[in-house]
């Protein structure tokens, strides 16, 4: 009896440290180059305005985002539960990398766009990078969150 208890509980330790390490991946580019800053649930993402940024390894499904522009003429765009996980994975969900891209439409408005969104591999690393000031490469931002 003890050996099948351990065993239930040995599996389901494994079942539940496998689906606890899920990690998003989320990029944000602007398609005419506009420089902008990144606030995730009221957290400033850069300081530096750029025109991609790259947020890596969240365990977040959703966030409350802002984009706001370098030049103050153009409006902030505010998304309330924006979505990064995959949509109806049901109980067990796997990692994603999403993309978003910044557009003008018509109307002459900035809105955020869906680009893409796929499947990434569950990374078993026990290395934590906490980068305080990151810096630019080539207009681009990452950020591991």
């Amino acid at each position: 009896m003890k050996q099948l208890a351990s065993t239930l509980f040995f599996t389901l330790m494994i079942f539940f440290h496998g689906t606890s390490q899920i990690s998003h991946d989320l990029e944000i580019y602007s398609e005419d180059g506009l420089k902008f800053t990144l606030i995730l649930n009221g957290r400033t993402m850069n300081e530096q305005p750029v025109s991609n940024i790259q947020i890596l390894n969240t365990d977040k499904d959703y966030v409350n985002a802002k984009i706001v522009f370098e030049d103050p003429a153009i409006p902030e765009i505010e998304k309330k539960a924006f979505q990064l996980a995959d949509p109806g994975e049901g109980a067990i969900k796997s990692p994603v990398s999403v993309v978003y891209k910044i557009v003008e439409n018509k109307k002459g408005e900035y809105k955020l766009k869906f680009a893409s969104r796929s499947h990434k591999k569950i990374q078993n690393s026990d290395v934590i990078i906490i980068e305080t000031n990151p810096q630019p490469v080539n207009g681009k931002i990452v950020i591991y969150w």
